[in-house]
Parts: structure tokens; sequence; C-alpha cells
């Protein structure tokens, strides 16, 4: 089932394939994870502590609304033979909405509603544009699976513009403590209650993976952000060459972290249960590490 636009699913397809399959890569690595947790860690330790968090807290409610939606809608990916690649043709998993072009909706969505630039907007809208091109040069997704993504994104991006203010004005009386620990209090919550869901369907646990992910991220980085702001309180109000100093860094112990864990986790011979929670505490761990460790690190060599 290809949702909408069948005449075109699969001509589209073809016909972007006719262009250079390294494009089609280049720009997929351009607006993939990476390039996310890269912006949004800058933006945190470097530009404004604020922004950042709320930006790293919508972006992963992006990604599990976009999870929860493939499972609910359950529609097939183009056939293999339509991707180019040999470790795309494995995906199995559902490929309505786009997740890619949601998430890249909703992260320069909320940069341009943020930064109210035209050339941001600009740059947001090509952004988008690219990757929903890429996923589909690359045989992943349907037009309609990157229409739908596009409009979830937005969709999110305006539901944030109205109820964040809503909710920081309406948090104002609870102490600053426990305001931080609110969405990393549900992303526990929401661990306990798929860690019960995948012991009980195992065989469900693919199609949802990513969501210990993302519910690792919300409460590794909220539990750190937490204890930054009562202990640390490091300020972005500095030089230009500290901020590339902090970005360096910070992501260089990012990486070794994240590539430290990975290769340990991968020791284990996992249950769809073990895998979960596994993942839920290495995106956690590096949640941490960034909002507070790193930030530890800034304050002791007085950066």
């Amino acid at each position: 089932m290809q949702f909408f636009f069948d005449a075109w699913a699969v001509s589209i397809i073809l016909f972007l394939q006719q262009f250079p399959h390294s494009l089609w890569i280049v720009l997929n690595e351009a607006s993939g994870e990476l390039v996310f947790i890269v912006l949004l860690a800058t933006t945190y330790w470097c530009f404004n502590k604020r922004e950042g968090k709320i930006a790293v807290n919508l972006l992963m409610f992006s990604g599990f609304v976009n999870i929860l939606l493939k499972y609910v809608f359950a529609m097939p990916r183009p056939d293999p033979s339509l991707r180019p690649d040999p470790e795309h043709k494995l995906d199995t998993s559902y490929g309505f909405p786009s997740g890619a072009v949601q998430n890249s909706a909703t992260f320069w969505g909320w940069a341009s509603v943020k930064v109210r630039r035209w050339s941001v907007w600009g740059v947001s809208i090509l952004m988008v544009v690219l990757t929903a091109l890429a996923r589909m040069g690359l045989g992943m997704h349907w037009l309609g699976d990157v229409i739908g993504g596009a409009c979830i994104g937005i969709v999110i991006v305006v539901m944030a513009v109205f109820i964040v203010p809503f909710l920081l004005e309406r948090w104002n009386w609870l102490p600053q403590l426990l305001q931080s620990l609110v969405f990393p209090l549900l992303a526990l919550v929401f661990f306990g209650v798929f860690a019960i869901f995948y012991n009980l369907n195992p065989t469900l646990y693919f199609p949802t993976e990513n969501i210990g992910v993302y519910m690792g991220i919300v409460f590794g980085f909220g539990v750190g952000a937490a204890l930054e702001r009562q202990f640390i309180n490091f300020s972005t109000d500095v030089s230009g060459t500290t901020r590339i100093l902090r970005a360096v860094m910070g992501l260089v112990i990012a990486i070794v972290l994240s590539f430290a864990l990975t290769t340990l986790f991968g020791l284990f011979t996992l249950s769809a249960v073990f895998a979960f929670t596994l993942r839920f505490i290495k995106y956690g761990l590096v949640g941490f590490f960034g909002a507070f460790v790193v930030p530890l690190l800034f304050k002791a060599i007085n950066r």
C-alpha cells in the first residue's frame, strides 16, 4: 500500500534514482540524527541552554510520535528491489510517516520559529525538501510517506508554539528542580510501559525499537540538565573561541562515550527487553554526559 499518489509513486523513485546515488547518500547523512545531535548539543553548550533543552525534548517527542504512527498505520516501505543499498534492502520497518522528514520538519521548523529570519526559513524549507528527495532517491520511502512526515512535523511545531509557553507559565509554582524533572520522569514511565510491552510481545520489538533511544535521551539529558542548573549553572555568554572549544571538546567526549558503550553492549546476546533496556541506558548516559558532565568540565577548565 502506497497511501496516495499511487500512480506516481514508483515513477518518482525511479526518476530520482537517475541522479548519482552518492548525491542521495550525502543528503541523507546531512539530515541524519548525528547532525541534529551536533546542532542540539552546540545550542545547549554554546548559545542558549533553555532553548537547547526545549529543542531536545521536542525532537525526541517527534521521534516517539513517529514510531507510534508507523506502528499504527503499519504501511510498508517500497519494495527492496527499489533500494540500491544492501543495508536498506534488509529494513523491514514501516514506512509511513517518514521519520527522517518528520524530524527534519520538526527541528528546522522550530529553529525557524525561534530565530525568525527569512534566511533561516529558506534553509529550513530547503533541508526538509532535500531530506524528502534523499529518502525517496534511496528507495526508502514513497511520496506519501515524506509528505505525511513533513505535515506531522509541522503540526508538532505549531502545537509546540502554543503549548511550550503555556507549560512554562504554569510550572512557575513548582520548585526549579521538579520543573526540570517532569519530562525525565515521564520518559522513565514510558520506558517501564514499553519494557512490559516487549516482555509480553517480543516479536513487536523491531518496529518500535528506537523508543529506547528517545526515552533514554530525554531521561538522561533531563536529569543532567536539572543537576547542571542546580550545581553548575554555566553561562553561554562566552567568546567565539570558547564556543568553538566547547563544541569540539563536548562532541569528542560524546563520540568516544557512544563508541565505548556500543562496543561494550555489543558483547551481549540481546532479547527484546534486554536490548530495549541497554538502548535506554546507553543513550541515557550519553544525554547525561552531554547535559551535566561536559558542562562540569567546562567549569573545571574555566571555559
